[in-house]
């Protein structure tokens, strides 16, 4: 098969390195809250002279300073599997030889070849692609001729208005990349989110002796033996017996978290901070590769906890202890806030209503979702927020909450997310740790559907978590009136499974296993109606937290 594929925004990824020459030239301040780099664009474009500034900035990024892109999550996997299958690879990218009003003429072109070098786009142990198989082109239309001339089989962009040329062959298969959605009068284009979702329509599941050549090539490491580890929602875990005998765990990361941070930075990062300052109830660390996306960490010869007892419930609260002794050592540290890291009511109720609206969005195609939101869901929250706003301290309700009483969190963090070993846990999962409102976290460890902690168990943490974090005069009240909040922010996240590109992220997950998105769906729904009622409970009876556990 013949593969065209075009390079910006496509395999090249720009948001980041966007957004530092966006702050460098002044555009932007450090509190600018956009993401991405269309997000900068659009709000640059509100400017005086807003396309001039754009044009100037993009001239910036896609040449002096190319070197600061990354590459696509997902993209190196499926490059070294076309390279096992035979597939031949082609890049097409429309890029002119210079940037609009870049007074220092930089090539766009040679430092497009350049970052490819550095990624090792032709290095024959990797990718072995060649230099004359990369193409530029001045305009569209050129660009266009190129895929019909290479008599490309499928070709991959990020940008619809690539496939609606009039020229475009008819004999191509047209995969459009990204979060754009073609209109209905293209039809025949293949909308798909991610390069593990392209992978997937493209070449197919990967299994037994293939999936071992591709992560020998992946890690460079050769492999006596590889197993899939089951269990992750997201990520895929193997373990890894490389052929001198030691055994590794190889964690493969989808991409990126919710506000655009990589995944495998903040773990990998996250463990080396905390094995600094003394924890040792954690993995070792081997290596990482950022560009392929990995991380090899030592292998836990252990059991998941299946029910929590109070020995394992003393060892969960001790780790926060010592979290929490360390953040006040390190409050003016460089380590980032938490994914999702909820630091006022505002922020709270923000993120919530963003889930809501892209339930919304998808329900009319779900008739059971959609009567849950109208019937169920909206009446309550309305009722919560109003409440919220009275009963919420003043510190931390439109404002962040002050950086003395936040604390470093795993954000993801219970017994689902440890490993046994003869009784002492080993903890895992730091993709979205950083800094964070300890009643986030309190609540989360109460609230996660992995955990149906009893009674007891659920109490002993509330007192525990009240206890050290007495020192915050709000902590207790804030905690009290956050509580329902966070059942309703849970009940958004169960619902994810009616969200568009999770059945491939759990088949990609899952190795390629059989998922019954209807039967998931109508179980996740079940779910969030029994948290229905016990955020209903808590509100109308006010009573202690841990009397609501999950039925």
């Amino acid at each position: 098969m013949k593969i065209g594929i075009d390079f910006d925004n496509t395999i090249a990824r720009y948001d980041s390195s966007f957004r530092r020459r966006a702050l460098a030239n002044q555009l932007i301040s450090q509190e600018w809250t956009g993401k991405s780099k269309t997000e900068l664009r659009d709000y640059l474009r509100t400017l005086p002279e807003g396309e001039q500034v754009w044009m100037k900035l993009q001239g910036q990024v896609y040449g002096k300073f190319m070197h600061q892109a990354e590459i696509m999550p997902g993209f190196v996997e499926f490059m070294l599997k076309c390279r096992l299958l035979g597939h031949k690879v082609y890049i097409v990218s429309h890029k002119t030889e210079f940037g609009h009003f870049d007074v220092e003429q930089t090539s766009l072109r040679v430092e497009a070849m350049k970052w490819m070098e550095s990624k090792r786009f032709f290095d024959s142990d990797f990718f072995g692609m060649e230099k004359k198989d990369v193409f530029f082109a001045d305009t569209r239309e050129e660009k266009v001729a190129k895929i019909a001339e290479l008599e490309c089989d499928c070709f991959i962009d990020d940008l619809p208005e690539v496939f609606a040329e009039k020229t475009f062959p008819e004999s191509v298969e047209k995969v459009l990349y990204g979060k754009y959605r073609p209109d209905e009068t293209m039809k025949s284009v293949i909308p798909l989110s991610s390069w593990e979702e392209i992978s997937l329509h493209l070449l197919g599941i990967s299994t037994g002796e293939e999936e071992k050549s591709l992560m020998e090539l992946l890690t460079s490491m050769p492999i006596e033996a590889l197993e899939k580890v089951s269990g992750r929602g997201n990520s895929r875990i193997y373990k890894v017996r490389s052929k001198e005998g030691s055994s590794h765990a190889l964690k493969i990361y989808p991409g990126n978290d919710a506000v655009g941070g990589s995944r495998l930075t903040t773990e990998y990062n996250a463990i080396g901070f905390l094995r600094s300052h003394g924890f040792d109830v954690l993995p070792e660390l081997v290596s990482m590769d950022e560009n392929s996306n990995f991380g090899l960490y030592s292998w836990i010869d252990g059991s998941p906890v299946d029910t929590a007892d109070q020995t394992a419930l003393q060892q969960a609260i001790g780790f926060i202890s010592k979290l929490h002794q360390i953040s006040r050592q390190e409050v003016h540290s460089q380590i980032s806030l938490a994914s999702e890291a909820c630091l006022s009511l505002a922020e709270l109720v923000r993120q919530v209503e963003a889930r809501l609206h892209r339930l919304q969005g998808v329900s009319t195609q779900y008739l059971e979702l959609q009567e849950f939101l109208r019937r169920k869901f909206l009446l309550l929250w309305k009722d919560l927020k109003l409440s919220a706003r009275e009963a919420w301290p003043e510190s931390s309700k439109t404002g962040d909450l002050p950086e003395r009483y936040r604390v470093l969190s795993p954000s993801d963090f219970g017994f689902h997310n440890t490993i046994s070993v003869d009784g002492r846990l080993t903890f895992i999962d730091f993709e979205y740790f950083g800094w964070d409102d300890p009643v986030k976290l309190t609540a989360d460890f109460l609230w996660h559907p992995a955990m149906q902690l009893e009674h007891e168990i659920a109490s002993v943490w509330q007192t525990a978590m009240l206890k050290l974090f007495a020192g915050d005069p709000d902590f207790a009240c804030r905690l009290n009136v956050a509580m329902p909040l966070y059942g309703m922010r849970w009940i958004m996240i169960l619902l994810n499974e009616f969200l568009p590109g999770i059945v491939e992220r759990r088949r990609l997950a899952g190795g390629g296993e059989v998922y019954d998105v209807a039967e998931a769906q109508s179980l996740q729904l079940q779910k969030a109606a029994l948290f229905i009622e016990r955020v209903t409970r808590i509100q109308a009876n006010a009573v202690d937290f841990a009397d609501n556990k999950a039925q």
